[in-house]
Order: C-alpha cells, then structure tokens, then sequence
C-alpha cells in the first residue's frame, strides 16, 4: 500500500536529488576524460543542491504555514 506524504513535492525533490548525487558518483567512475568526468560531477553536484534547497524552502514554508 503507498501511502501520501504530507509534502509530495519535497520528497519527489529529494528523491531527484539522491538521483543526481547517484549520477554525480557514476560520472566519477565513468569511462571518460578527467576534464569531461569533473565537468558532469559538478553538473550533476549543483542540481542536487538545488534541489536539496528547494525541497528545504518548501519544508520550511508549510511548517510556517501550518503554525499561523
């Protein structure tokens, strides 16, 4: 049985997040240049931030909200 979370997009953002810090490893393991592995490492590094972020700004916003 799947169950709702109270803040559906905060957990779809983290789970893209664990994604992208998953591609970000793989791409240092990858079969490529040093230059071109880096360059999609840290591609990859600043997506999960962000969305580390985003996922963190909604948290916080239905918390506040909840408490007025």
């Amino acid at each position: 049985m799947v169950h709702q979370t109270a803040f559906p997009h905060r957990s779809s953002r983290r789970a893209r997040a664990a994604a992208h810090r998953a591609m970000a490893m793989a791409a240092l393991a990858s079969n490529s240049s040093l230059q071109v592995r880096y360059r999609r490492y840290h591609a990859h590094m600043r997506k999960a931030e962000a969305l580390s972020r985003a996922a963190d700004a909604i948290a916080l916003e239905a918390v506040q909200g909840g408490s007025e």
